[in-house]
This record gives C-alpha cells, structure tokens and sequence, in this order.
C-alpha cells in the first residue's frame, strides 16, 4: 500500500479511536451526575420531611394570606455549600432531580439549576445539561405531560407541559420573559440550540406507578 493510503487509514483509525474515548467519556460523566443527583435527591427530600406540613398548588392562584407567609424568595437548604431550591419530577421521563438555587456551568455538572424566578411567582426557570440522566430526554416530552415542583417547604406544584420546542441560544428573553408558569431547557448536542419545555399550572394528577 503507497505511504499515502497507509496514512490515510491510519488517520482515520485515529479519529475512531477519538471519537470511541469521547462517547466513553460521555457516557461516564452522564452515569456519575445521574449517581451525585440521587444522592443529593435523597438529601433534599430527607430535609423536606423535617417540615411539619405539605400544601399543593394546582392552577388556582395561592390565597393572600398563604402569600403573605411566603418569604421573599424561595426556600433554600445548603448541602456542602450549594444552596437547593426543592426537586423536580417528571414522571413521563421517570426523572427525579434535585433543582440549584444559582446556576453556573460548575453548578450544572452537579444538578439541574434555577436560572431565574420562582414557584410562588409563576415564573421559575430551570436549566440544565444535556445528560440523559439530567435534561437530554426534554424533547421527548409531549403537550399536556405533568410536570411537579416541590419547594424546600414541601409546597408541591403542579404543571402540564405547554409546549415543546429548540430556540436560538441567545434568544434569553424567550426564556426569562416567556409568559409560562414554568420553563426547562438545555443544550442539543453540539449547543446549536435550546430544547425549551413551557409549562403552566395544572389539577395535580394522580400517580403513574406502571413501569417503563
């Protein structure tokens, strides 16, 4: 075989070699924040059954007195210096994750982060990686999914899913200024866009405990 077909295979086994690491590498760090989340899960929900009551909050507007008690932002518990916010749940997805009450891109490898707003204020946004075990599977969400919120006071809140869509990653005011009780998003592969999921408040509904 000439020099150069020799050096064309061997160049091309590289970047198999390459691309094989990275999807081994991804893997990896996809499986271990799926590990650290259920472990700080735990401990957000141990420290939510400390407090002595529970309340649901469904598409009806909390009473004034309940928001007079409210504190001016949400609750937070700090674990190892991060502050958390409560855990969101998906049931159609089987996902159950602990929510940040900052975000930064340290803060993301840990755990799902709020970016802006609040549950008592209708207009929480949560960001989060792209891991399967984090926000990767946002897109396979459909309209009327539920969607919980369960603040570090125990207030659970209900929402259904709106709508599903990618937007540009500069467009900030789509997400921040969206109108939604509630948006998640993350990255598509590559960060070409934004999976975006808008949600709104709904009836709580009732379990789904039928296996995947």
């Amino acid at each position: 075989m000439p020099k150069k077909g020799i050096a064309i295979v061997a160049l091309g086994a590289v970047l198999i070699l390459s691309a094989l690491l990275l999807f081994l590498h991804n893997r990896q760090e996809d499986a271990q924040a799926g590990e650290e989340a259920e472990i700080l899960l735990q401990r957000v929900e141990a420290a939510i059954r400390e407090k002595p009551t529970v309340e649901t909050f469904g598409p009806d507007e909390p009473t004034e007195d309940v928001m007079e008690t409210m504190p001016a932002d949400m609750p937070i518990t700090y674990f190892d210096g991060y502050g958390y916010i409560g855990y969101l749940e998906i049931p159609s997805l089987w996902l159950k994750l602990p929510v940040m009450a900052e975000w930064d891109y340290s803060r993301l490898q840990i755990a799902p982060c709020r970016q802006s707003g609040a549950t008592f204020t209708d207009d929480l946004v949560i960001a989060a990686h792209n891991y399967n075990n984090h926000f990767g599977r946002l897109k396979n969400l459909n309209p009327g999914d539920t969607v919980t919120f369960t603040d570090m006071d125990g207030i659970v809140s209900t929402y259904a899913v709106t709508e599903v869509t990618t937007i540009a990653p500069d467009n900030v005011e789509a997400v921040i200024e969206s109108g939604h009780d509630l948006v998640l998003y993350t990255c598509t592969p590559g960060g070409q866009t934004r999976v975006t999921v808008f949600c709104d408040r709904a009836e709580p509904a009732a379990e789904d405990t039928t296996a995947p």
